[in-house]
């Protein structure tokens, strides 16, 4: 029989005391806790009802501000397993998070907990690190993720390319808009790496640099895309950091010539942070944007990284990202079509302590 699954209620702590008894040796909820969270707004406890009885649960957990949810416990019932529950309070918990306007779910599950393991495996989690003596009892957790999509499908028109590069995110979603916008132009490396070489402008002692938005758009126009470009920021960008006087000069000469080159060409400057009003209008006229965020809710990283933009289903804004976590088995199917929140995408669309916004917005040429 399968099992109906609704939000907990007061009524259901004993039960679900008596799951959680069952299930863990340690690191319990307790009688308490399990109350203060069924009551509180940033938590949703969903509970599987089976042959009158509580079969399990699921706990996800909302921080604010946050674009991701935290399945903080889950537990099924001894006596139920086998049948289907924990798939069914699984997809429970992914609808949930997903409905409150998250486009990822985490969680932590101690390494020797083969089962779980493999629940959350065969449903699309990739792992993505993990953390020595997290439990009561010294054991190791392993934390894993899943991109949220509700009932979007990964295909989309617009092609895929992942980066083979660390350096070369803009440059490949450069590419995709250009095999969207002509179907003969098939992405290669040889080609992102030439196109980063046109667009770079970051000048990097360490390694390979980066491009910021001129620069770029320079690159789209030379290879025959209409362009626009949306900054917040007037002058240098990425110098808040360059302590070196040489690097900071190479970069600005940079720069000033990619200006040069963006005013010769006649593209399009709007010097103000776009808004979420912009983005949606531009795709709406069949349009792409290649956005700058900041990687910390994609990849835990306060790096610049560049996305695109391909669509707006009315609450998300559609992207590509052409960067793939190879290490944490990732693949097209996590980084393609990502729903973004409108409030998420605005809050990823800037950088830095000034909040930098930048886009290029791609369509075709004018002239073609």
């Amino acid at each position: 029989m399968a099992a109906d699954i609704r939000t907990a209620r007061a009524e259901d702590v004993d039960a679900l005391v008596a799951i959680e008894n069952a299930v863990f040796e340690g690191d319990r909820i307790s009688r308490r806790s399990f109350r203060q969270l069924i009551e509180r707004e940033t938590a949703e406890t969903l509970v599987a009802e089976s042959d009158g009885r509580l079969a399990g649960y699921a706990m996800v957990l909302f921080r604010k501000g946050s674009g991701v949810a935290r399945l903080y416990s889950f537990a099924i019932g001894p006596e139920f397993g086998g049948r289907g529950v924990g798939r069914g309070l699984l997809d429970a918990a992914e609808r949930v998070a997903y409905e409150h306007g998250r486009m990822m779910l985490r969680l932590e599950v101690r390494e020797d907990n083969a089962r779980a393991i493999t629940l959350y495996e065969k449903n699309g989690y990739r792992g993505i690190g993990m953390e020595a003596d997290y439990y009561e009892d010294g054991a190791t957790a392993l934390r894993y993720e899943k991109t949220l999509r509700g009932d979007l499908p990964i295909t989309t028109s617009v092609p895929f390319y992942a980066q083979t590069c660390d350096f070369t995110c803009g440059p490949c979603c450069l590419m995709m808009a250009m095999a969207n916008f002509d179907q003969a132009f098939v992405p290669d490396p040889v080609t992102e790496i030439r196109l980063w070489r046109e667009a770079t402008t970051i000048f990097m002692m360490s390694g390979p640099g980066g491009c910021e938005p001129f620069g770029l758009a320079v690159a789209a126009h030379e290879a025959g895309l209409g362009t626009e470009i949306l900054v917040s920021a007037e002058g240098a960008l990425f110098l808040q950091s360059v302590r070196s006087a040489e690097k900071r000069r190479v970069m600005e000469l940079a720069q000033a010539d990619f200006r040069s080159r963006a005013d010769k060409y006649a593209i399009p400057v709007t010097y103000r942070p776009f808004g979420i009003d912009d983005i949606r209008a531009r795709l709406g006229e069949g349009k792409l944007a290649l956005v700058l965020i900041s990687g910390f809710i994609m990849f835990g990283k306060k790096v610049p990284h560049w996305v695109l933009a391909i669509g707006d289903d009315g609450g998300h804004i559609l992207i590509h990202d052409p960067w793939i976590e190879d290490e944490q088995r990732e693949t097209a199917a996590d980084a393609a079509n990502i729903p973004v929140p409108y409030d998420i995408f605005m809050r990823m669309a800037q950088f830095g302590a000034d909040g930098l916004r930048a886009a290029i917005i791609l369509g075709k040429s004018a002239t073609t």
